[in-house]
């Protein structure tokens, strides 16, 4: 008896787990936030007894004759007072190292040198990945990330820990730029969207929470991940095949042919093989070859990139500062971060489901409507603000709001950065996006001191930001869903009414209306 009956819907199912589990590990993205968490008070042993602390707002633990909050108390009430202010959530390296009592360390924390990792990465692997191959970039990325990730918590060198974040953050934009090309040309094109809804960043998150809520620690939290992302680095290596579209375009038609088998085999589906594109007709002229200086000559190519290099500084600017800034959004610091993730989860994977039966449902109507609709709920958290109703719930309920639509606007620019360009480039332009992504995640992090300053001024930057957004992709986003992506980016892209699961049988058995490349 098969758990999961032969079919396409089985390779479908191991995709979203395996991307699911990519997820994982790039979710280490914003394990800073666990790695740079310090209590609100603390106590420590005095000559004149033990004294519990507000934590300053420069975060340094150090105690600097603070005024003793337990100061009067006596007994009972005096032992419960020093539980209370002595109790942290987590142990952190940002504790552990004391980063924000030293001078130099605390102004580069292990977020930025994560992010130029991440960054070097960005720059390195898309290209690598058109070039060499997506299965092979993808394999390398986890091999540098995972140990790195490991030996990061192994050490008592700070340095140490600063260096091995780094190569982290490589091995991230790996599985982030180049698992989702790789991924997203292995699944069926009707599921494709599925691929950002069911396998989301959000259940990441919360698998993340988890581990770290259940360890307790840094260092434990560190080598657990690393063990659980090896269950990736094992599907990918030993159970699925290269990117058949990938092979096909570079002309290493064999080994497309192998791939499209290894497809048919993993779905319990009898093979047929396809045959090679026909020679190109010698009275017209071949398709020319597509890299990233090219776009930026072909005027549609062009207004696609510039458009997606736009959704993802919006997008990594407003969504992380809107993370950046909502950990005091609930008194207790794991319910924060449960509620972020749950919440999103279960928006995603009605929409995973919606998108099935809704063929309206486009890319750029997610992206409008969630960009809108996170500008209305950030109105109302301003509004708060000013009444003063911060810790509210009905406060804590519009940011989660204002949280899950800015994060939704991910889903179209991950699935239009796949969708808008060739395949020839398509890693090397999602890594330029990402890049970008980067830049703007970097400037969130910066912007997010006007926190103290003048918190509202932080949801203000958002809205104007989501407001260019939407003006931006109403008049020059093309709409691409269901695209083929043997196509996307060239005059033969165009949208399907409906898909079903004939579209990705068509790269298993052979039949007369393939459309097949010319070379």
């Amino acid at each position: 008896m098969h758990i999961i009956p032969p079919g396409i819907y089985r390779v479908d199912v191991l995709i979203l787990i395996s991307y699911q589990m990519c997820h994982f590990f790039s979710i280490q993205q914003l394990f800073p936030i666990f790695l740079n968490y310090t209590p609100k008070t603390a106590c420590v042993d005095t000559a004149q007894g033990r004294v519990c602390y507000d934590v300053p707002k420069s975060k340094c633990l150090q105690y600097n004759e603070f005024p003793n909050l337990c100061a009067n108390l006596t007994g009972s009430a005096l032992s419960d007072c020093h539980v209370e202010k002595s109790h942290s959530y987590y142990q952190s390296a940002a504790m552990e190292f004391e980063i924000y009592c030293r001078p130099g360390w605390k102004d580069f924390r292990p977020a930025f040198v994560q992010y130029v990792g991440v960054l070097i990465g960005n720059i390195i692997l898309g290209y690598v990945a058109d070039q060499m191959g997506r299965k092979k970039t993808f394999i390398l990325s986890m091999l540098i990330g995972i140990p790195a990730l490991s030996l990061s918590a192994t050490f008592n060198s700070i340095a140490a820990f600063y260096f091995f974040r780094a190569l982290t953050g490589i091995g991230i934009a790996g599985t982030m730029i180049v698992g989702w090309a790789y991924f997203s040309e292995l699944v069926s094109p009707h599921q494709r969207f599925k691929l950002r809804t069911f396998s989301n960043w959000a259940n990441a998150r919360i698998m993340l929470t988890l581990v770290a809520l259940f360890t307790g620690e840094w260092r434990l939290s560190s080598h657990v991940s690393a063990c659980i992302s090896l269950i990736t680095l094992a599907i990918v290596y030993f159970v699925l095949p290269e990117s058949h579209i990938w092979l096909r375009k570079k002309g290493r038609y064999q080994e497309a042919e192998e791939s499209r088998k290894r497809i048919a085999d993993l779905a319990g589906l009898e093979f047929e093989p396809m045959p090679p594109p026909p020679k190109a007709d010698d009275s017209q002229p071949p398709e020319p070859t597509v890299n990233i200086c090219t776009v930026f000559a072909d005027p549609q190519l062009r207004k696609n990139i510039l458009i997606l290099w736009l959704m993802w500084f919006v997008t990594g600017m407003t969504a992380y500062l809107t993370d950046l800034c909502g950990g005091d959004m609930t008194k207790n610091f794991w319910i924060g971060q449960f509620l972020s993730g749950i919440l999103l989860s279960v928006v995603r994977i009605f929409m995973g489901f919606a998108d099935g039966y809704l063929p309206w449902m486009g890319r750029r109507f997610v992206l409008l409507c969630s960009q809108s609709l996170a500008i209305v709920f950030f109105g109302c958290v301003i509004s708060f603000l000013y009444a003063g109703e911060k810790g509210q719930w009905y406060y804590t309920a519009a940011y989660l709001a204002a949280f899950v639509f800015t994060s939704i606007v991910w889903e179209p620019c991950y699935l239009c950065a796949s969708e808008l360009m060739p395949t020839d480039v398509r890693a090397t332009s999602t890594a330029s996006c990402s890049i970008v992504g980067r830049f703007a995640n970097i400037g969130a992090s910066m912007l997010s001191g006007l926190k103290t300053v003048y918190e509202p001024g932080v949801h203000m930057i958002s809205m104007s930001l989501g407001l260019t957004n939407i003006i931006a992709a109403y008049f020059l986003l093309q709409e691409t869903k269901n695209c083929s992506l043997d196509k996307a980016g060239t005059a033969a892209s165009k949208p399907v009414e409906k898909a079903n699961e004939q579209e990705m049988k068509d790269l298993i058995n052979k039949t007369d209306d393939v459309d097949v490349e010319k070379k």
